[in-house]
């Protein structure tokens, strides 16, 4: 029995430590402290206001919830201990027995114990007494604090009072956000409602608004179009009963009483408007015609300003349109002719005396002077301009917008070639034909698509008379013009001026500068073909190649050099086949005749010398262009030249030196040179020593003799001691070659020569 009694508080003591809850060790003693106060300490009073308050709270008849879980769990821990106590080991097996053995060991604060070698019976009841005390705790710091929880109770109905107002109160406001909800939709609905007729009214106003625009018309508009005179306000409410009358026209099948009753009213205005417009523009055009009138002002102040009146009689009353059109153009027609008329006839008393037949290359200088007793015509031109170009290209440059003021040039008394009166005649042609074609697209049509046809009409008709005045001021001067240069520039104007009128885009103009192209081009053929044909001419002239005494360059070569230098310049950019066509036959018949002037010399230095200096001038003439466009003609010239320069060196190195170099030249074709023999070599050895300086005095002073311009002179001159020294050197390596060392006599040193040539370069 006592091994019995010893072991059941054991093992009581390990049930109930594996089957007590998880509870914490604090939570435990607060508990037990709570049941001691309230075993020791309960207040009778705070007792029985706590049951008071906990029946209110809860439903009639139904026990405090924590008071009874509270004593339930006392009892049933008490139930729990004596269970325990009453626990039958004898009824476990074995295996029962191991798994509780088990389960203790796993136990933490049992294998502790174990491990501590604690007596577990004794453990138990310290563990059970623990837990009793930290009850009576609980339960006496839950009867300190009562007056706590009464407290909190009465403010926790504080609040369920407060929050049951402010739910009545939310109630009311959400029932106060329903109907709001519901007027807002109404609000919406009638919103809706109200835009959609807002919209249609505000169509209906504005299809109303325009018919009324289109019919109703103020009275201060009727007395301004009826009495009132042309200004921009007039012009304003022109326009506005133009609108009008489009919108009675547009909607005149419409069941609309009042367009019937405004259509009489706006035909009143039409007629009386096209009355007004008509008497406006006709008045203006006549102001066109008074002396000194500028056109362009008024055309930019005045016409176009009110270019809207003449589209509305385009539109609303042809036949006023028409007058006005047929006024315009009867008064331009006769301002342009009238002016252009007097400006060709002032132009035509400035120009300098023309040249005539007697201006050719090939013309005789007593010819050209008149004979013996020649007139004073000459006296007024220089005759140099009419073959070179100087400063007479200046005309080309189309950037130069000054025109010949005719009573300026009269008071200054300044003459002009013709090249510029043409250019200054056709230049304010084009300046006031580009203006008035411009003009005449923007003010007499309307539509885009046939502007271009009309403005061409009215320009031709204005133009006709005009452009034969020009025609006529170029034909009086081409047709007795002998000035080829002239002509040339003539069409080099027009074409810079067709160009022009291109790029202002301004076509009316082209069947003028085409046509005028056509007068001076075969004109300029044909005073081309007489430079040729008296060239020709000069070449079967007995009495001219009989003249030819002097070798210095002949009066023609000066002629055709300018000429065609001249020729040449103005076909740069150009390329005109014909031209250069024409300029090669000119050069071939001046070559002939040339050559069959050198003829007339009977000794050949002359004869080449006579050729040296005219193409010596020609070349100069040439390079003082300083142009490309004569690059082709002057090399084909320094051919000639050097030709001709080297044909001079062998004739004047023959009299002095023609032994050595007829034998240098026989020996450039010889193989075996031991067919020269040494005396031959010692003989000429010997004369060369002997004569050689005074040779170069005597060809010094036949070059001098024969060329006296300093450059030329200098150049043959040098060409001459330099093929010296060429033949020389030759002559010294055959003598080398052949076996000097042989020779009795000693040759001049290369260098001894040199030396004195070089004395002879300042000659010149």
């Amino acid at each position: 029995m006592e091994e019995t009694s010893n072991e059941r508080p054991k093992m009581n003591k390990s049930t109930s430590q594996k089957t007590l809850p998880p509870i914490p060790f604090e939570d435990i003693e607060t508990s037990n402290k709570a049941d001691t106060s309230f075993g020791q300490q309960s207040s009778p009073n705070a007792l029985k206001e706590l049951d008071i308050l906990l029946r209110e709270s809860t439903p009639e008849g139904e026990p405090n919830k924590e008071l009874k879980d509270t004593h339930t769990l006392s009892d049933s821990e008490e139930d729990s201990l004596d269970d325990d106590d009453d626990f039958d080991f004898n009824q476990l097996t074995f295996d029962e027995v191991d798994d509780q053995i088990v389960a203790f060991q796993e136990d933490e604060i049992v294998s502790q114990a174990l491990e501590n070698e604690m007596d577990l019976r004794e453990y138990a009841k310290q563990i059970a007494q623990e837990k009793m005390s930290v009850q009576r705790d609980l339960e006496n710091n839950y009867i300190e604090h009562v007056q706590s929880f009464v407290d909190l109770h009465a403010e926790i109905q504080t609040c369920d009072e407060v929050l049951g107002r402010m739910e009545e109160l939310l109630s009311v406001f959400q029932s106060d956000l329903g109907n709001i909800s519901g007027e807002i939709q109404t609000l919406q609905e009638q919103s809706t409602f109200m835009s959609v007729k807002l919209r249609n009214r505000k169509t209906v106003e504005s299809r109303l608004g325009k018919a009324l625009q289109g019919m109703v018309i103020p009275p201060d508009v009727i007395k301004k179009i009826t009495e009132g005179d042309v200004d921009e306000l007039w012009l304003e409410y022109l326009l506005t009963i133009n609108k009008q009358m489009r919108f009675v026209k547009a909607n005149q099948h419409r069941p609309i009483k009042a367009l019937r009753n405004v259509g009489p009213e706006l035909e009143k205005l039409r007629l009386k408007a096209a009355a007004t417009i008509r008497d406006f523009f006709v008045s203006r055009i006549q102001l066109l015609c008074v002396p000194n009138a500028n056109i362009q002002i008024m055309q930019q102040s005045v016409f176009l300003k009110y270019k809207e009146l003449h589209f509305f009689v385009l539109e609303r009353h042809h036949e006023a349109a028409r007058e006005i059109r047929q006024s315009y153009m009867n008064s331009l027609r006769w301002y342009f002719q009238n002016h252009f008329e007097r400006y060709s006839k002032g132009l035509l008393k400035l120009q300098t005396a023309s040249a005539d037949k007697t201006d050719l290359i090939g013309v005789e200088e007593n010819n050209r002077k008149g004979g013996l007793f020649g007139t004073s015509k000459v006296a007024l031109k220089d005759k140099t301009n009419l073959f070179a170009l100087g400063d007479r290209s200046d005309t080309l440059r189309i950037q130069d917008p000054g025109v010949i003021l005719v009573h300026v040039a009269e008071a200054k008394e300044q003459k002009y070639q013709f090249e510029q009166l043409f250019r200054s005649f056709n230049l304010t042609l084009i300046d006031n034909a580009s203006s008035e074609y411009l003009f005449i697209y923007e003010f007499f049509s309307r539509d885009p698509k046939t502007a271009a046809d009309t403005a061409k009409l009215i320009f031709q008709f204005i133009f006709e008379p005009t452009e034969k005045v020009g025609m006529n001021f170029t034909k009086a001067y081409v047709e007795n013009c002998y000035d080829a240069v002239g002509l040339l520039l003539c069409i080099r104007i027009n074409t810079q001026l067709a160009l022009e009128l291109q790029r202002r885009r301004v076509p009316a103009l082209e069947g003028y500068t085409n046509a005028t192209n056509m007068l001076i081009w075969p004109r300029f053929q044909y005073v081309m073909s007489l430079h040729v044909d008296s060239l020709k001419k000069m070449f079967n002239s007995k009495s001219v190649m009989s003249a030819v005494k002097d070798i210095h360059p002949h009066y023609i070569t000066r002629r055709y050099s300018e000429f065609a230098a001249s020729l040449l310049v103005l076909n740069d950019g150009y390329d005109d086949a014909i031209l250069s066509k024409s300029v090669h036959k000119l050069r071939d018949e001046f070559e002939a005749v040339l050559s069959r002037m050198s003829h007339e010399f009977p000794e050949s230095p002359r004869r080449i010398a006579f050729l040296i200096n005219n193409y010596d001038l020609i070349v100069s003439v040439f390079q003082e262009t300083h142009s490309r466009a004569v690059d082709g003609e002057l090399d084909y010239m320094k051919q000639l030249l050097a030709l001709q320069t080297s044909a001079f060196v062998d004739e004047q190195l023959k009299p002095y030196f023609g032994a050595l170099i007829d034998l240098v030249k026989k020996s450039e074709h010889m193989q075996d040179l031991t067919t020269i023999e040494i005396p031959d070599l010692e003989r000429i050895t010997a004369h060369f020593a002997q004569t050689w300086r005074q040779s170069l005095k005597s060809i010094n002073a036949s070059v001098i003799q024969y060329f006296s311009n300093f450059k030329n002179g200098t150049t043959v001159l040098h060409a001459v001691l330099g093929q010296l020294i060429v033949y020389y050197t030759k002559f010294l390596n055959i003598l080398e070659r052949r076996g000097g060392g042989a020779s009795r006599i000693q040759p001049v040193g290369v260098q001894t020569l040199m030396v004195e040539i070089k004395k002879f370069r300042s000659t010149f």
